[in-house]
């Protein structure tokens, strides 16, 4: 008898050590612009034509992971909604909007109608990361994104080139998704704050900031 239990306690050791997580799930991961700083307000709105972000990453399936205590397991974070070029091109729309930019949405290989836009946006998403991390008490939360921004406008044929990096981290007691979602969503409006810090409305155009 004292051979069984013994082997039953070994056995749930070498559960609990080494392999009770098994294989990861797959999260989708949201943004929410309601998270974010409210932009500051523009003197002049513009009218300003976005075209979709391109993901220029290696792995443009994943937005992130969360490692749980026993390291064995990771879930894997992707994008709600579609894919992370949709997340990020949705959520830069609604920050000019609030921002008082007039905005509308172009479609891959769309032209702009004469007299519709001042300034033609787009983008390439070199870096879009959010993870989380369990530890003994705690979990670490970062978001991370890097996006190049270019503002052509329509006006004097000028171009706008900028890359701008949004980042945070967190440390919380439980793990909870919707801290990570409002710590991306943070990061994404500190990316979109420091472009439009770098840039001026004048004469119709988007200048940069001497």
């Amino acid at each position: 008898m004292k051979h069984i239990a013994w082997s039953v306690v070994a056995t749930m050791l070498a559960l609990v050590v080494g392999g009770c997580g098994g294989p990861g799930q797959t999260i989708p991961l949201a943004v929410n612009l309601d998270a974010a700083p409210a932009p500051e307000k523009v003197t002049a709105p513009l009218r300003v034509a976005v075209i979709p972000f391109e993901d220029v990453r290696s792995d443009k399936t994943k937005v992130g992971r969360y490692q749980h205590y026993v390291e064995s397991t990771v879930d894997t974070l992707v994008p709600a909604g579609g894919s992370a070029a949709d997340q990020v091109t949705n959520f830069v729309l609604a920050y000019l909007k609030r921002a008082g930019f007039q905005v509308t949405r172009l479609e891959p290989g769309q032209a702009v109608a004469p007299g519709s836009a001042d300034v033609v946006l787009s983008g390439q998403i070199e870096s879009y990361w959010s993870e989380a991390v369990t530890r003994f008490a705690r979990t670490e939360l970062a978001a991370k994104n890097r996006l190049v921004l270019k503002a052509a406008n329509v006006g004097d044929g000028s171009i706008v080139r900028t890359t701008v990096v949004g980042e945070g981290t967190l440390t919380v007691v439980f793990f909870d998704l919707k801290d990570l979602e409002k710590l991306n969503s943070e990061a994404l409006g500190q990316t979109l704050s420091r472009f439009l810090a770098d840039v001026v409305v004048a004469d119709r155009a988007l200048k940069p900031k001497k």
